[in-house]
């Protein structure tokens, strides 16, 4: 589909038809009152807490494909608004799959977020119009590719699936979506913020990783987009900003906002990596990126190592702030987590885990000393990561690498 076809004019006239005279039309409808937001002091680190119709009308699109690994979180709502689509939009839906799940290897909704997040989104309309509109749509390129994301995953899924996403957009204007989401989602978020608000003062996520990094954080405020529809994901985006849902205990939240911080944990350039780089072709590390399920995400080398750096650091900080927990509330060892998380694929992960538990708190230096060090007394090999991760006592059965647990 190209901009220039028909069934893209189509979309986007429905759309303009569908929010009531916005500027297709030439008139604009009185603006809603804008949701409320929390502001947390917590040290060093400032929480603004707030909902999005934005974010929460990305995750809708990505639940309208219909993929198992999303659907059985909502399984009601996506009855409810499946059951409108009409052939159009489900080839829209099909060709977004195809496209950005299964050939560009992406979590759908993750990544339309995060691409859509330069442009701080807040509304269904404001979406539509960055894909109806070619210098907004322009500006978010540029804006996208000036940042690590972009300059790693280039432009050109979103200009593949652009014309979906006008048919897409259209289709939650004429089912009313911004309507549905004020009236009947945005009341359950801001209960579900007010509550969090009260949570999160204590947690100064900000300067426990500053301790760990070994080095400031330019951070002004930490930017908590509580959806209805983020599950089971949080979300990092673009700026100092993460997502996550308003069914999350708070603990959950505070845990998403450490990880989501260390994004990227380093500059990867220099000696680093070049080392990060040789350990990328270890044949265990090649394995684990190859045979892991795709709809965790993580399916390049390179995405992969970042993931479990950060990881590694959340873990850490976040089993010192008793921030693991099980369903049932009891405390989480960072060895138990790392077995269940992802089904045990973050191998590199436990293994920094288990260096920085062993170098404490009083640690000198950056991260990045840190993990040359390990390079440099043999910790971290080319071709001994399997070796190296079975040598712990608290080594574990990789689930995503078909290793069965111990009858």
């Amino acid at each position: 589909m190209t901009l220039e076809s028909p069934s893209f004019r189509r979309a986007v006239a429905l759309l303009c038809v569908a929010l009531m005279g916005t500027a297709c039309a030439g008139s604009r409808p009185a603006p809603a009152s804008a949701p409320v937001m929390h502001h947390v002091d917590s040290g060093r680190t400032q929480w603004v807490l707030r909902p999005s119709e934005a974010y929460d009308a990305l995750c809708m699109l990505n639940l309208l494909r219909g993929d198992a690994f999303y659907t059985r979180f909502y399984p009601a709502e996506y009855q409810r608004f499946s059951a409108l689509l009409e052939p159009r939009e489900h080839v829209a839906l099909a060709h977004l799959t195809e496209r950005m799940g299964k050939q560009g290897g992406k979590m759908v909704g993750p990544f339309l977020t995060l691409v859509f997040s330069v442009t701080g989104p807040t509304t269904v309309e404001g979406l539509a119009a960055t894909v109806a509109d070619d210098a907004a749509w322009s500006r978010m390129r540029e804006d996208f590719l000036a940042t690590s994301y972009g300059r790693e995953d280039g432009f050109a899924l979103m200009e593949d699936v652009r014309g979906d996403l006008g048919v897409l957009l259209a289709f939650l204007a004429r089912v009313e979506f911004p309507r549905i989401w004020r009236a009947e989602y945005l009341p359950q978020v801001e209960q579900a913020i007010t509550g969090l608000a009260a949570k999160v003062t204590p947690h100064d996520v900000v300067g426990w990783n500053e301790g760990v990094l070994g080095r400031k954080l330019q951070v002004p405020a930490v930017n908590a987009h509580v959806l209805k529809f983020a599950k089971p994901h949080g979300i990092r985006v673009t700026g100092w900003n993460f997502l996550t849902d308003a069914t999350y205990p708070a603990d959950v939240t505070v845990k998403t906002a450490v990880h989501e911080l260390l994004h990227p944990p380093f500059a990867r350039e220099g000696v680093l990596d070049a080392k990060l780089s040789s350990l990328e072709a270890d044949p265990y590390f090649q394995r684990l990126v190859r045979e892991h399920d795709p709809a965790f995400g993580y399916t390049t080398a390179r995405g992969l190592t970042e993931e479990d750096c950060a990881e590694a650091i959340d873990v850490y900080v976040s089993e010192r702030q008793g921030l693991l927990r099980r369903r049932d509330g009891q405390p989480l060892t960072g060895a138990e987590f790392f077995r269940d998380h992802d089904d045990g694929m973050h191998v590199l992960a436990f293994v920094l885990y288990e260096e920085l538990k062993r170098a404490g708190p009083s640690r000198a230096g950056t991260y990045e000393d840190f993990l040359l060090g390990l390079f440099e007394r043999g910790v971290l090999q080319p071709g001994g990561l399997e070796r190296r991760f079975r040598a712990s006592p608290g080594h574990y059965p990789v689930k995503a690498l078909g290793e069965a647990a111990a009858p």
